[in-house]
């Protein structure tokens, strides 16, 4: 016992350790179920809010809530909730902004505290940001945002700055402001701390790992994602765990690192498929085909750039569409299909314009430019060239104005305009001079990155040894849990064969006792049944019950232990004397079973002699049969049968009186049925005996028996044919 209670002990630690940090404050849990399964967030969300009307005030809001029975607050905040999950990347309905703006406009009407002012101005940014591409506008209603909420402690509000934070720098990275997108990254750094999660700060390290990977500082980048990792909850967290993933395969692909890259762009890619997550299984497509183009093996690359085509048709995704297009223009390029190649550039040019993307833009106008020059369309190079010239510049991209002014030098020449050209040049020695490190500052450069790669790799290896370390934990608990049902289930079999043993040994007696005639423990008139129905039935030759009419009552008038000693020495040597079978059916009445036949007077004699040594002080009455009753042997009569007869001839021997002993028997003609002995049993033998089927014999005058009759047949009159045998 003490060793099940030792493991019960053990179980109930292990639960206990194992529950014993999962109280993480509600809206951190609500964030990080947002960026893991927001298909389950928004599906509960649904199921709680009923169909809302339009509201024009909070008045007309607060009464909606509790006509409803719902908290105002928490309605407010499913109703933010739904609004930004609807412009999320797992939504693809069609009508998903219109829906959102619907719910917008909702909450501008009843927003009042800075917490939901703040929230809304988040939703408007997010809604024209993802809507029309429109980034600047998008980031003044961050900026408004982060302005009401900046000072507050409140749980809330610091969950709702960190989103602010992260998405700000963002949108940053993608307007190419490096020193803005930074200085929001480090405030979003802080509030993570602050928050104190895993997932959070997991998710701001590898944030600001594709940030240093953006800048092309791959050893501070590495350096981030090696923190990301050392903070994710491995397969906990299967969507965090695939963008960084993703993100590093880009990194690997950058330092050639081709086999890794591979290997973290199909991880990703079939984490995002289990997801649902469509966009990004494109996006690891993307790399792999860039992975497959930077080996020069470019069909490879085209069937990947096109399935992930296909993905970004489907979910309607213009700009994924347009990089799409950019990379196979590219690819067509470099296996001299030029043709191709600018339709593609030039179909993603249109888009890029469309959506006024020029931090994609700028790209897409250089290489149309170098495709163009390749096939000696100088004038396209002039004229994108130029384009890319003027984006690169505005947004400071040293290296993109360097290479468009270098194409505009060389198209400038071809066309004859050699100032211009020069000009050109001498603007694209003066970058050059800025933008070339020094070869110490290089050879430091790639001695990090080689530090950071080696940092990663065991990171990496220190996560598996962990996820490892707690599969074996649970194994472990596992292996106690089953131990501990397993000892549970051997204790219960044991005791279950105790109680079985115990019950066949109880149903045995009570099989025994049942079969005893509880006063004397003699065998009574069941075992006198059992006995006829496990014996062959030639084999009894002569049955007899025998009252010892004088002492029936002796039970009442001299107590019931004296008179059972009694008859149990009466029975005994009657059955010592006579080897026979001896039952006793109630005080002072026997039944003896015979295998031979024994004539009437000789029985009735030799009990008389018996009983006189006995405690026979009675008179004697016996009914006897000697069987088989019927002269066909194929009729077979029971046991209950024979020893209704035999009551019938004692009843019979019982009315000739008490001044001798008495006995009376019957026997059956040749021809008599079955049916004599069925059912009324004493109306059909008796009616026999009228009709002389039945003959009976007795030591006494025949004529003064007078035989017993049931209550159902008293009054029937035995002469008369009607009455069926």
């Amino acid at each position: 016992m003490h060793i099940f209670i030792t493991l019960l002990s053990v179980l109930f630690l292990s639960l206990i350790s194992s529950t014993a940090n999962a109280a993480p404050d509600d809206e951190v849990l609500t964030e990080v179920q947002f960026r893991e399964n927001p298909k389950v967030l928004a599906q509960s969300i649904h199921n709680e809010i009923p169909s809302l009307p339009r509201f024009t005030s909070l008045e007309q809001f607060t009464a909606f809530s509790k006509r409803h029975l719902l908290s105002a607050p928490e309605l407010m905040r499913n109703i933010q909730l739904s609004a930004r999950l609807k412009m999320d990347l797992y939504d693809k309905s069609k009508d998903r902004y219109i829906q959102a703006n619907g719910l917008i406009e909702q909450l501008e009407q009843i927003s009042v505290s800075d917490f939901d002012q703040s929230y809304l101005l988040m939703l408007k940014g997010r809604y024209v940001g993802r809507s029309q591409q429109d980034f600047n506008s998008a980031i003044d209603y961050y900026q408004q945002a982060i302005t009401l909420i900046e000072q507050s402690n409140k749980s809330p509000d610091r969950v709702l700055l960190y989103t602010l934070h992260e998405n700000v720098s963002v949108m940053h990275m993608i307007l190419r402001e490096p020193d803005t997108a930074l200085v929001h990254l480090q405030k979003l750094s802080a509030v993570a701390k602050e928050i104190d999660n895993d997932y959070l700060v997991a998710h701001v390290e590898s944030v600001l790992g594709k940030f240093f990977y953006k800048q092309n500082q791959i050893g501070k980048s590495l350096s981030h994602y090696n923190a990301a990792i050392k903070h994710s909850l491995g397969d906990k967290n299967s969507s965090q765990n695939a963008h960084i993933e993703l993100q590093l395969s880009r990194v690997y692909r950058d330092l050639e690192s081709w086999d890794e890259a591979l290997a973290s762009a199909s991880s990703a890619a079939e984490s995002f498929t289990r997801l649902g997550n469509d966009n990004y299984v494109s996006s690891a497509m993307t790399v792999i085909a860039m992975v497959y183009a930077n080996q020069e093996q470019w069909y490879q690359a085209v069937d990947y750039y096109l399935n992930a085509q296909q993905i970004e048709r489907r979910l309607g995704n213009e700009i994924g569409l347009a990089l799409n297009l950019h990379n196979l223009g590219e690819i067509y390029f470099k296996i001299g299909d030029t043709k191709n190649s600018l339709s593609n550039l030039k179909q993603a040019n249109t888009i890029f314009s469309a959506r006024n993307s020029e931090h994609y833009l700028v790209y897409n106008d250089l290489l149309i430019a170098e495709v163009s020059a390749s096939i000696g369309n100088w004038q396209d190079v002039a004229e994108y060239a130029t384009r890319a010239e003027k984006i690169a510049e505005s947004k400071q991209l040293l290296d993109e104005q360097s290479e468009a002014l270098e194409q505009h030098a060389k198209a400038q020449e071809q066309l004859g305009k050699f100032e211009q050209a020069y000009i050109s040049m001498l603007k694209l020695n003066g970058i050059r001079s800025q933008i070339e490190p020094s070869s110490d500052e290089f050879d430091l450069k790639q001695s990090k990155i080689k530090e950071q790669k080696l940092d990663l790799k065991l990171s990496k290896i220190e996560k598996q040894l962990q996820q490892k370390s707690d599969q074996l934990n649970i194994a472990h608990l596992i292996s106690l849990i089953c131990v501990f049902i397993l000892c549970l289930l051997v204790l219960l079999l044991i005791k279950q064969w105790r109680l079985k043993n115990k019950a066949k040994l109880l149903n045995d007696t009570l099989q025994e006792t049942q079969l005893l005639e509880p006063f004397t423990q003699q065998a009574n008139y069941l075992s006198f049944k059992f006995d006829y129905s496990k014996t062959n039935h030639s084999q009894i030759k002569t049955l007899a019950l025998v009252s010892l009419s004088d002492q029936i009552n002796s039970d009442l008038t001299q107590g019931y232990e004296c008179n059972a000693n009694m008859n149990k020495q009466q029975l005994l040597a009657i059955q010592n004397s006579l080897t026979c079978k001896s039952y006793i059916i109630r005080p002072g009445v026997f039944l003896l079973s015979f295998d031979s036949n024994i004539e009437a007077n000789h029985l009735l004699t030799k009990l008389r002699e018996i009983l006189d040594q006995n405690h026979g002080q009675t008179s004697l009455h016996m009914g006897i049969l000697h069987l088989p009753l019927l002269a066909d042997p194929a009729i077979k009569l029971s046991a209950e049968q024979h020893f209704a007869s035999l009551q019938m001839m004692l009843s019979a021997a019982k009315t000739l009186g008490s001044n001798q002993d008495y006995f009376v028997t019957m026997k059956t003609l040749n021809f008599a049925s079955a049916g004599i002995f069925s059912k009324p049993l004493y109306l059909n033998i008796e009616k026999s005996i009228v009709r002389g089927i039945v003959k009976v014999e007795t030591n006494g005058n025949k004529d003064n028996i007078l035989w017993p009759r049931w209550k159902s047949h008293q009054n029937i009159d035995l002469n008369d044919d009607k009455v069926a045998i």
